[in-house]
């Protein structure tokens, strides 16, 4: 993901609005058989505390097991609310800014993802604008959360795993190296839960995404193999590689 795709998530509403501009259905619907139909939802509003407005597009489902489209939606409604509080209560109270993301749902055989990407941008301080990103799994045989603690068989492992590989496919990713080198920003594969949250599932493998600051001032992306962690994958989601 390049510098000029820049990404920010922002969850959360002080005002509901029942308009705004609808995100695109996702291509494909299906996912443990079911077929869902994609919902589009919106948050936006301005802050109380100063010159700032927000737009959550993102998108939600309908149909299936009622049980499990009902707790994947609950979730995706509360991360797109826990963004815009994030960002209000951070932002500049006496400059203009804006939040703009885009939440988009991805479907595979027994997941269901919603990646969100946008940006915030305070046109009046320096270093903008800001691009972030945020994602949530889901297996859609049961809804619940997929992440790191559950799909590893053991989770320090799975973490040390992602660690060595980041180290070695971010830089063959990214041909030229954020500013002071990669050697910089060793702290960002370091194997703690905190420099792996967003993530998805791809048919390649599992798509990471880091956010700006954390490998440079850019949101970056890599793909790691099915492969490459397969053997550490608990056997409740192997069908996750499939």
């Amino acid at each position: 993901m390049g510098a000029t795709r820049r990404t920010l998530v922002l969850l959360g509403a002080v005002v509901l609005a029942a308009v705004g501009a609808a995100p695109t259905a996702a291509a494909d619907t299906t996912s443990n058989g079911v077929v869902y139909s994609v919902v589009p939802d919106v948050r936006a509003g301005v802050s109380p505390q100063g010159p700032g407005e927000w737009t959550v597009n993102y998108e939600k489902i309908a149909g299936g097991d009622p049980a499990i489209t009902d707790a994947i939606n609950r979730i995706l409604d509360d991360e797109a609310d826990g963004q815009v509080w994030l960002f209000a209560a951070s932002a500049s109270k006496s400059s203009p800014w804006t939040f703009h993301t885009q939440g988009r749902l991805h479907f595979r055989p027994m997941t269901i993802s919603a990646l969100f990407e946008g940006q915030y941008n305070a046109v009046e301080l320096p270093n903008m604008p800001v691009d972030t990103v945020a994602t949530r799994v889901f297996d859609s045989r049961s809804g619940i959360q997929i992440v790191w603690e559950n799909l590893f068989v053991d989770e320090q492992a799975g973490l040390n795993r992602l660690g060595e590989l980041t180290k070695k496919i971010l830089p063959a990713t990214y041909v030229t190296p954020p500013l002071g080198g990669w050697g910089e920003y060793y702290a960002g594969w370091a194997p703690v839960e905190r420099n792996f949250r967003f993530w998805i599932p791809t048919d390649a493998g599992i798509q990471m995404y880091f956010p700006e600051g954390q490998f440079g001032r850019e949101v970056r992306s890599i793909t790691i193999p099915w492969s490459a962690v397969a053997d550490l994958i608990a056997p409740a989601f192997a069908p996750i590689t499939s």
